[in-house]
C-alpha cells in the first residue's frame, strides 16, 4: 500500500511515524512546502528502519503521490487554545483549494482522508472540490473523540480502555454529541453496566464527562503544544481498515442529509466507506444531532469554494 502524508507538522511527523512502524504501508510520501522539513522527518524515520522492517520513505513533492491509495491530509492553520475549530475555516478553506487538485490529478483512484479542522464541514469542501463520490472522501471525525470517551471512562471506572466502546457522534468540535445509549462496556450499555455492577453514579456525570471529552484536546495543548500522538493512531486505525478490507465500523465524517459531512458509525473496507450503520439514538441524542448538523451547516454556508 502507497500513503502520502500532506503536511509535515506535529500530526503528519508522528502519523509518518506510527505508519512506518505499523507495517501496514510499504511506501510512504510526505510533503510539505518546508522541503527541508519533510526530508528531515523522513531520514529520522529510515535512520531506524533496519530495528524494525522495510519501508520506502519519500519526501517530495505532489508528483510523487502519484498512484497513492490513500492520501491523508494534516495540512492547515491550527485553532488557538480555547476558541473553536470553526475560527480557522476560511483559511483551511483555500488551502483545500489549491492542493486537492494536485492530489486528485496525481491519484485519480485514491482515498482522501482529511484531517484537518474543522474536519467535517473541510471533508464536505474536499468531496466538492475533487468531484469524487463521497465513499472515497473520508473525514477522521469523532474517532478521535470518541477514543477519549473511552479512556475517560476507563479512568472514572477502572477498567481496561480496550473494553470499553465509547461513541461520540456530530462534530468533532463544540457541539459533538456523546451518544451514552450506544456507549458499552464489554457489550453492556454502559448505565446497566452501572447499576448491575452497584456503582454510584454521581450527580450530572454524564454531562459533565462529555464536557470533558471536549474540553482534554485544550488541556493537552495547553501541557505540550498539539495534540499529535493521539490523532496519529486515529489515523493508523483507519488506514488499517482500508489496507486490510476490514469492514469495521468507525465513527467517521460522511454526507448527512446529502448535505455537509458529520460524523456517525459507517463500515470501512478496502474502498473506502461501504455504507452508515444505524442506531437507535434516544430522542434526545437525535435532537443534539440535528443541532450539531445545523451548527456545520449554516456555516459551511458562509463559506465560497
Amino acid at each position: 500500500m502507497k500513503v502520502s502524508i500532506i503536511g509535515a507538522g506535529a500530526v503528519g511527523a508522528t502519523t509518518a511515524f506510527s505508519l512506518a512502524k505499523s507495517a501496514l504501508v510499504q511506501d510512504l510520501v510526505i510533503v510539505d512546502l518546508d522541503e527541508r522539513k519533510a526530508k528531515g522527518i523522513a531520514l529520522d524515520i529510515l535512520h531506524g528502519l533496519s530495528l524494525s522492517h522495510n519501508l520506502n520513505i519519500t519526501a517530495g513533492d505532489y508528483s510523487d503521490t502519484a498512484n497513492s491509495d490513500v492520501i491523508i491530509v494534516t495540512i492547515g492553520v491550527p485553532e488557538k487554545v480555547g476558541e473553536s475549530r470553526l475560527i480557522p475555516l476560511q483559511k483551511n478553506a483555500d488551502i483545500l483549494k489549491t492542493i486537492i487538485p494536485q492530489i486528485t490529478e496525481a491519484s485519480p483512484n485514491g482515498i482522501l482522508l482529511l484531517v484537518s479542522n474543522p474536519v467535517d464541514i473541510l471533508a464536505y469542501f474536499a468531496q466538492q472540490i475533487s468531484g469524487w463520490n463521497p465513499e472515497r472522501v473520508i473525514g477522521l471525525g469523532t474517532t478521535l473523540d470518541s477514543a477519549r470517551l473511552n479512556y475517560l471512562l476507563a479512568r472514572d471506572w477502572n477498567l481496561a480502555q480496550t473494553d470499553v466502546n465509547g461513541l461520540v457522534i456530530g462534530e468533532h468540535g463544540d457541539s459533538q454529541v456523546v451518544a451514552w445509549s450506544q456507549t458499552a462496556i464489554k457489550g453492556t450499555q454502559f448505565d446497566d453496566f452501572i447499576q448491575a455492577n452497584g456503582f454510584d453514579l454521581p450527580e450530572n456525570y454524564h454531562a459533565e464527562l462529555a464536557q470533558e471529552v471536549k474540553d482534554t484536546a485544550f488541556d493537552v495543548w495547553e501541557m505540550k503544544g498539539p495534540n499529535c500522538y493521539c490523532v496519529a493512531l486515529a489515523i493508523e486505525k483507519v488506514v488499517k481498515a482500508i489496507a486490510l478490507n476490514e469492514n469495521v465500523i468507525l465513527p467517521i465524517s460522511q454526507p448527512f442529509l446529502e448535505d455537509v459531512y458529520i460524523s456517525l458509525p459507517h463500515i470501512i473496507n478496502r474502498n473506502g466507506v461501504v455504507r452508515p450503520v444505524n442506531l437507535s439514538y434516544t430522542q434526545a441524542e437525535q435532537e443534539k444531532l440535528e443541532l450539531s448538523y445545523k451548527n456545520l451547516s449554516d456555516t459551511a454556508a458562509q463559506i465560497k469554494l
